[in-house]
């Protein structure tokens, strides 16, 4: 965990350059504090165990902006401390730097660094869906990518991630990937006024104890602005893999098509914005060695009633499959439905109240358990701007 730190304070270094006179400069020092209750702190189905939950958050953000450049460094902990449950309390971490630098008026060059350290077993529930135990999780993060502007009408974006995993446990899989991609968006607003077509391709290649797979995709699309209220995005296509995996002594080799895709609306306006999105992808799932399909569909509203109050809920549905042979080498068979309501009080634009309300439903049919928790909290947040 050591050595993660210091190669994420050597990339921070890379990508955060010292700061000159001219431009913006500022030190954004933050806390959070947070109350919850939860009345099944382990997502289980057996053995339900109710807890209070206090966590505490400070956190520093340097932001560096100047005409072409754009450079961010932060520094979070949360100390989480269980009312009975001592034995969970633990502080997790996140150190994150962004740098983006326009080469040229036309061309971007843009990278991200970050380590994060984990342990909430409802950690990934608002991404994938799945729950984790309370085991840390190490997590680095690169990201590498050019954008340029080819001509008035034609853009184009390269770009390339990698990610590692790894668990203070043997029980779960250590694991990283690469994703490399290519996203070409062209101009069609001659013809149809606010739409862009758009063609992705890419490779990505996930690699665990006794497991690889590689795969191929293609996606074609297009995005449209229909006024300064709506807008949509469609893109769509196929996904080739091949897999290699070790699995109780025995050796597999599979491969297989599946199609890939994301459809979102969005609408934004002074009072208030809302989304609805879905989407389909193989990727892979945190902890287990193996791949698998994923679907998602989400809605977020956020409506602000005065200038200080607002009120917002999101909803999200997400499937997760795959089966013990062919790509994957554990069965995972599971639907999440969440529904999040609240309400938020700005007293100033550095001090906010929010309280809200998380209700989680979990159908595992590999196993034919059901789960259900039901999340209270409320959570205090104040940051002051320096050197603004």
């Amino acid at each position: 965990m050591i050595r993660n730190r210091y190669i994420f304070l050597l990339l921070v270094l890379l990508t955060f350059p010292l700061p000159v006179r001219a431009g913006e400069f500022r030190l954004v020092p933050s806390i959070s504090a947070r109350e919850e209750y939860s009345d099944n702190i382990f997502l289980t189905s057996d053995g339900v165990k109710n807890d209070f939950i206090t966590t505490v958050s400070p956190a520093v953000e340097v932001v560096r902006k100047t005409e072409r450049l754009h450079s961010s460094a932060l520094v979070r902990l949360e100390r989480i401390d269980y009312m009975d449950s001592r034995e969970l309390n633990a502080t997790d971490q996140t150190y994150q730097g962004k740098f983006r630098y326009l080469a040229t008026p036309l061309l971007g060059i843009s990278a991200e660094a970050g380590y994060t350290r984990d342990s909430r077993p409802d950690r990934d529930i608002g991404i994938s869906g799945l729950v984790l135990s309370t085991v840390p999780r190490n997590r680095i993060n690169i990201s590498l990518s050019a954008d340029d502007q080819l001509s008035e009408e034609m853009a184009v974006l390269i770009s390339y991630a990698f990610d590692k995993e790894s668990y203070d446990n043997s029980r779960y899989v250590d694991n990283q990937s690469h994703n490399v991609n290519t996203g070409l968006t062209h101009d069609l607003g001659r013809y149809f006024p606010g739409l862009k077509g758009r063609v992705n391709l890419g490779y990505s290649a996930y690699v665990s104890s006794g497991y690889r797979n590689d795969g191929l995709m293609g996606t074609v699309g297009f995005s449209r602005d229909f006024n300064e209220l709506w807008s949509i995005l469609l893109d769509g296509g196929l996904r080739f893999n091949w897999s290699e995996s070790s699995l109780y002594g025995f050796h597999y080799d599979n491969h297989g098509w599946g199609w890939v895709g994301t459809l979102t609306v969005n609408r934004k306006g002074e009072r208030g914005e809302g989304s609805l999105s879905y989407g389909r992808e193989m990727t892979a799932a945190s902890g287990v060695s193996g791949m698998v399909e994923r679907d998602t569909l989400t809605l977020a509203v956020r409506k602000k009633m005065t200038e200080e109050f607002s009120i917002f809920c999101s909803a999200g549905y997400t499937t997760n499959q795959s089966d013990s042979a062919g790509y994957f080498t554990q069965a995972i068979k599971e639907r999440t439905l969440r529904i999040n309501p609240g309400i938020r009080y700005e007293f100033s634009r550095d001090i906010a109240l929010e309280a809200s309300y998380d209700y989680t439903a979990i159908d595992n049919l590999a196993s034919n358990t059901g789960v259900v928790r039901n999340l209270f909290s409320i959570r205090l947040y104040m940051q002051h701007p320096f050197l603004e």
